[in-house]
């Protein structure tokens, strides 16, 4: 396994996922359905890069925020004891809609926490 894949959990659902459900529900070709998966995500991540909110009716809200800059002491290193800014930076946030919050809940009641 390269450190590429390493770095992803094995239950993450990647962009290759789409693309065969794409595939299978749609009955579409290959180079279709990449296609449509790269175009999608590529207005989703457009939309977020411009600071516009993505949502998705039955899954949430994708929404960037601006974090304030803030002091904070070094803990590590040869300076200890000193201060360092943290510049403001834009942050991705997940907000889940009712639905999705519900399936989640019943999901973790019958299955409970997973590895």
């Amino acid at each position: 396994m390269n450190e590429k894949n390493s770095r992803i959990a094995r239950d993450s659902l990647l962009r290759a996922d789409i693309e065969k459900r794409f595939r299978e529900n749609l009955n579409m070709t290959i180079f279709g359905a990449a296609a449509l998966a790269r175009a999608i995500l590529e207005v989703f991540s457009r939309n977020l890069v411009e600071g516009n909110a993505v949502g998705l009716r039955t899954v949430g809200t994708f929404e960037t925020r601006t974090k304030a800059a803030r002091m904070h002491h070094m803990v590590s290193g040869t300076e200890k004891n000193r201060m360092k800014l943290t510049p403001a930076r834009r942050v991705l946030r997940f907000s889940p809609s009712k639905n999705l919050r519900t399936r989640m809940i019943r999901n973790y009641e019958r299955h409970g926490k997973r590895p």
